[in-house]
């Protein structure tokens, strides 16, 4: 069977606006020129906004992309440019899709543009019923063709249910879905589980992080502290992500948890103490949420109430157990140099370099 996509733009029209000369004063050019300024960065820091639904049924899949007027006059731009051709060509090479790991090939274009907007339909050749396969994988390049920082919201719709949703960027292009039967709430819950305790156990990063707080603890009830201080922000990060669609894009996120290591590292070499430390550790706690939820969201979360919530603690329950193995294994090497003070004075200067030195280089790394 053969499935669709749709591109609709909406071509809005534009005013010209009416200059008039005059002579202001300072106060007024200094006005109108901070006005004119942050008026130009807002408009080139506009990164637009695209829609991407996939709709899944016996036989068929039906992708349809919506984008905006001044998106879709990036794509087709130039005075040679043919408008058709080139909506034409977004829809066969920036949007893909594989069904067990075989690509679907696009056929049967439709092209139709009049004053309001603009329709591609494309066709993609399913062999057998699609909802027998287990795994369906969307890839969307559009966010990278259109402009920098551009984001698309990516809907999946199984039989008439919404089962799964990611906003995609140029960084973070693809999601992977499951059409078989509903696996259960408890073998979902199992295996959001399962990928949180992978994500922080396999995460150097956030492990640094947690072993420059258990150098910087001098006390158990501290530790404790630091370490609520750093599961309450985490969780926090992860709701805003699953329930609230806050994003933060890697390019941010990654050289930040690469400088809170740096900081916590330094912080224990220095030896200076801070009363409200847990503060400080709560918003690199932030970071690292989102951090988190890019591992979260590449799976998708659903779209039912129970969906949703089943994932975010599944996941949020993984990280922390993950947690908790790492502080049961660190924590009786730790109390054991603690007992005996030549081992304090070296080991934990040195560890605090390691820990100092190894977010230094991920900081200049992912800057770079």
């Amino acid at each position: 069977m053969a499935a669709t996509i749709a591109i609709e733009i909406v071509m809005p029209h534009v005013r010209q606006r009416q200059r008039t000369r005059f002579r202001p004063g300072p106060l007024v050019v200094f006005t109108i020129a901070s006005l004119a300024l942050s008026s130009t960065v807002l408009r080139a820091h506009d990164p637009g906004l695209s829609a991407l639904e996939i709709g899944v049924r016996p036989g068929t899949i039906t992708v349809s992309l919506s984008m905006a007027a001044a998106d879709a006059a990036l794509i087709a731009s130039g005075p040679d440019a043919k408008p058709r051709a080139a909506l034409t060509a977004l829809a066969r090479e920036a949007i893909r899709l594989s069904l067990d790991g075989e690509a679907l090939a696009p056929e049967q274009d439709e092209v139709s543009i009049d004053a309001g907007g603009a329709r591609v339909r494309t066709a993609f050749r399913v062999r057998g019923s699609a909802q027998q396969t287990r795994r369906l994988i969307v890839t969307s390049d559009v966010p990278k063709r259109v402009a920098r920082g551009h984001r698309e919201i990516l809907v999946v719709i199984v039989g008439g249910t919404q089962t799964a949703q990611k906003l995609l960027d140029a960084e973070s292009d693809s999601l992977a879905v499951d059409l078989g039967p509903d696996p259960g709430a408890v073998s979902t819950a199992w295996s959001f589980l399962a990928l949180g305790n992978h994500h922080i156990l396999s995460g150097a990063d956030h492990l640094l992080f947690l072993a420059g707080l258990f150098l910087a603890a001098c006390t158990a009830r501290e530790l404790i502290g630091l370490l609520t201080a750093f599961t309450v922000a985490h969780s926090i990060s992860l709701a805003l992500v699953v329930i609230g669609g806050v994003q933060l894009p890697a390019s941010i996120v990654e050289p930040l948890i690469a400088a809170s290591i740096a900081w916590v590292g330094v912080e224990n070499l220095i030896g200076t103490r801070h009363r409200r430390l847990w503060l400080t550790v709560f918003g690199f706690g932030l970071i690292h949420g989102f951090g988190f939820a890019g591992a979260l969201t590449t799976l998708g979360f659903g779209s039912t109430t129970t969906d949703v919530a089943v994932a975010l603690f599944s996941f949020n329950a993984g990280v922390e157990s993950g947690q908790l193995f790492v502080a049961a294994a660190m924590l009786p090497l730790l109390w054991a140099m603690r007992s005996r003070p030549a081992w304090q004075a070296t080991l934990r200067p040195v560890c605090s370099a390691v820990v100092a030195l190894a977010g230094g280089y991920w900081l200049v790394a992912r800057l770079m």
